[in-house]
């Protein structure tokens, strides 16, 4: 070995030591650390470690730089030195015992010999498969390995020389538990680099579980995929259960060709035990489906006459929310307001009296007595007609501000990008499904000429409405937006990278949620099943996001002001 030059890279040919201090080169012990080796990812003190597997290689090793981070064992090394690349003889300084732990958490104890003029590889031998007596798998890219009556996994990547890279098969990180009718993200063991993006594609069946290909990106050597549990009662999976395989996503790869769609005849027999798919809806006219298929529009009605309670109409205001949810207005130690009511034309009085007489009947408001009082106001929408509202301008002035955010819009449409159908779901009267806290309906009260009334629901114009509905939905739906939904106040969109029948299901665990929380949607304002659609005025599909036309189009033509005070 010079006394200086570079590091040699590991290319090392085990030798056996002699008497005369001669070595004999043994082509069984050949150990490459090159590209091409299967290539390990492991948590060694808390850092990840590239750590390549050989099993042509008799003996592990290790560079000088992994001395810190392992334990001298008291054994002799089984060799005194070794040839590098160029033919630089190494020595072999001892034998180290290194503490590391897989993907999964499990650990994993390797004895390895230090190498001096090697700095940082790290290769694991035949001894180390032989001691474990380990298969190493290169349909799966994965060693395994018994100990303690438990299967060790130890994923590896390759590269296979022109072909991209090829990982390992992906298991759960963990124990799952999937409740019914959910969509539940799930970590799963990827070998794969941090930040890269990839295709989950599935391989397995898992009973009532289904799986469907989707892109995702590896962080510490995991991703998270949907799982969605399409029958009754809870679904568990164990540690390391085989789910499918990691697939690199290249820019030319054609994602839509690894769809992993489910099965239409579980499909349909996943419909039929969902409940009545058989009885036609009262309004069953009013179902829009946006996919021409006319299996599509079978499969959506079917679905939503085993959720009707979800989309039946039940007058001009739903029942409240099952949830334990109720808007409260913060003003403080601040003094009741009490506005006079404002002047209307005789036909603008018969307006707000109609309104006043529905929300009446309907339990949206009460006749109130207290100390607080709002005026009523009609304000003329674009087509024509009036909506009636109350002016709580003063009330906002004086109520504690609730910060909570609605979502970003450019984060919503980079969420939705990419997508191939989407289903739109318009709650009824959202606002009115939330009830007012009985200790702040006092504050909702407004004046007209037949008298005081005040909100047994939550009102629109409140400052805080927003928040508390946004809130609510939020709830309703945790665990499912980002991944398979987006919610915007009373607007939810479902989407989906696949096809229908997975877009299906997706809607499924929406209007499952749904029912559970007692909220009721407005059938003929949802759309399901489509594959273009405007959302926060942006047009959606699957060749990407892009404003709407028509609202460019109205500003590029709007009428060039002529004088400055325009």
């Amino acid at each position: 070995r010079p006394e200086d030059g570079p590091v040699a890279k590991v290319r090392l040919v085990q030798q056996r030591a002699t008497t005369d201090g001669a070595a004999v080169d043994d082509d069984d012990a050949c150990v490459l650390a090159e590209d091409g080796l299967p290539t390990a990812t492991m948590d060694v003190e808390g850092e990840r470690l590239p750590v390549k597997l050989d099993s042509g290689a008799r003996y592990s090793v290790a560079g000088t730089d992994w001395m810190l981070r392992g334990e001298r064992a008291r054994r002799p090394p089984p060799v005194e030195v070794v040839e590098g690349i160029g033919g630089f003889m190494l020595d072999v300084i001892g034998v180290w015992t290194f503490h590391m732990r897989n993907a999964y958490g499990q650990a994993v104890t390797v004895e390895a010999c230090i190498i001096d003029g090697c700095t940082d590889e790290f290769l694991i031998g035949v001894d180390f498969l032989q001691h474990h007596k380990a298969v190493m798998d290169f349909e799966k890219n994965e060693v395994r390995y018994d100990e303690k009556q438990q299967q060790v996994v130890i994923s590896f990547r390759t590269d296979t020389g022109g072909n991209g890279a090829k990982v390992a098969a992906v298991r759960l990180v963990s124990r799952a538990k999937l409740t019914r009718s959910a969509v539940t993200p799930v970590e799963v063991a990827v070998a794969a680099p941090d930040g890269e993006e990839g295709v989950f594609v599935p391989t397995m069946t898992c009973g009532s579980v289904m799986l469907a290909a989707t892109v995702t990106t590896s962080r510490n050597g995991k991703a998270v995929v949907p799982m969605i549990n399409v029958q009754g009662g809870k679904a568990k999976l164990p540690s390391k259960k085989e789910l499918g395989v990691w697939i690199p996503l290249e820019k030319d790869m054609q994602v839509l060709a690894l769809s992993g769609e489910l099965d239409r005849e579980n499909l349909d027999t996943w419909l039929n035990a969902l409940g009545d798919t058989e009885t036609p809806l009262d309004n069953e006219d009013e179902v829009r489906v946006g996919e021409e298929d006319p299996n599509a529009r079978a499969m959506v009605v079917r679905l939503l006459r085993a959720y009707r309670d979800v989309s039946k109409d039940k007058g001009d205001c739903p029942p409240v929310t099952a949830l334990d949810v109720e808007h409260h207005i913060d003003t403080g130690d601040a003094a009741p307001i009490m506005q006079k009511r404002r002047r209307h034309a005789q036909m603008e009085d018969a307006v707000i009296e109609n309104n006043v007489d529905k929300m009446l009947t309907a339990g949206v408001i009460e006749e109130g007595n207290g100390a607080w009082g709002f005026p009523a106001v009609l304000v003329k929408k674009k087509d024509g007609e009036v909506r009636f509202c109350i002016d709580y301008r003063a009330l906002n002035k004086i109520t504690k501000k609730d910060v909570y955010p609605l979502p970003r819009i450019d984060e919503t449409l980079e969420a939705l990008g990419g997508a191939r159908l989407f289903t739109t779901l318009d709650l009824r009267s959202g606002y009115w499904q939330i009830g007012m806290a009985p200790g702040d309906r006092d504050k909702t009260a407004f004046t007209t000429k037949q008298g005081l009334y005040r909100f047994k629901r939550m009102p629109f114009g409140l400052m805080n409405a927003s928040s508390t509905f946004q809130r609510m939905m939020n709830g309703v739906l945790r665990g499912l937006t980002w991944l398979t939904c987006l919610v915007y106040l009373d607007d939810i969109v479902v989407f989906t990278r696949g096809g229908v029948e997975r877009h299906v299901v997706e809607v499924a665990t929406v209007l499952e949620r749904l029912r559970v929380a007692g909220l009721t949607l407005k059938l003929k304002k949802c759309v399901f099943a489509t594959k273009t659609m405007e959302y926060l005025g942006h047009e959606l599909s699957g060749e990407g996001v892009r404003p709407v036309q028509r609202l460019v189009a109205a500003v590029s033509e709007f009428p060039r002001p002529a004088m400055r005070s325009k």
